[in-house]
């Protein structure tokens, strides 16, 4: 079955002072890590969205990242977010039976697709989550009462996602023809990607949350600290 991986890349990286996707962490780009870890979990087509501004740079670090699976580097049609993911969900050929949407600034363990790509054989939607430690400003996960049955992504509360909390890290995972339609349809409808993730588990398409033992946001030179630490390889213990 063929996997398609759409990469959001299109931030502009204001808060960090440069661009995102060409970022390197660990001696490895943002893109490139994230094309590495979809590989791995099975991707074998890739379809990046882009600015303006880093299409060029971004396509010379994917076509080396990917080998030989087919490549499309595409410029965001629309303002936000959102209407990067609708850029990507409309590249997918018509019979798509799989295919992960992620953000390139969420750094997640290497295994993380594999995991949220098997989570629901049968069919649904898979989004990775860690949980909070601190409060974060972004989007959480709710659940059916007394089960780990996805109900909805909470964007921005109020006052942030406090701790203890399940985070949506933007590694998700559709499975299904019948699910990966009608998100893209929702989402061109609503004009917004996470409502239309809402309204497909309503509607009854099934839904989980793949919990890994860390993550971390890109945003802020604070954030990339952060991240150096949970790359840094362990440190030996001292001979007795």
């Amino acid at each position: 079955m063929t996997t398609t991986a759409i990469l959001l890349a299109a931030g502009h990286g204001t808060r960090l002072g440069r661009d995102k996707p060409t970022f390197e962490l660990g001696g490895e780009s943002l893109v490139r890590r994230h094309i590495r870890q979809a590989r791995a979990a099975g991707a074998d087509r890739f379809v990046i969205v882009t600015n303006g501004g880093n299409t060029a740079a971004v396509h010379e670090q994917a076509r080396h990242a990917v080998g030989d699976a087919p490549l499309s580097v595409v410029l965001q049609e629309g303002p936000d977010a959102h209407a990067a993911a609708l850029t990507g969900l409309r590249r997918l050929p018509s019979t798509c039976e799989s295919v992960f949407v992620s953000g390139i600034t969420d750094i997640v363990p290497d295994d993380a697709y594999q995991r949220v790509g098997t989570a629901l054989p049968g069919g649904g939607i898979a989004i990775a989550s860690a949980v909070l430690e601190r409060t974060f400003t972004g989007g959480m996960l709710a659940f059916h009462p007394g089960t780990n049955e996805l109900a909805r992504i909470v964007e921005r509360p109020e006052g942030g996602c406090p701790p203890g909390h399940l985070v949506n890290i933007w590694v998700h995972h559709i499975a299904g023809h019948r699910h990966i339609r009608q998100i893209t349809e929702l989402t061109a409808r609503h004009h917004d990607y996470e409502d239309a993730v809402n309204l497909a588990l309503t509607l009854g398409t099934p839904g989980t949350a793949v919990v890994l033992p860390w993550w971390e946001a890109i945003k802020d030179p604070a954030s990339v600290q952060r991240a150096h630490l949970l790359l840094a390889p362990p440190t030996a213990a001292p001979a007795a």
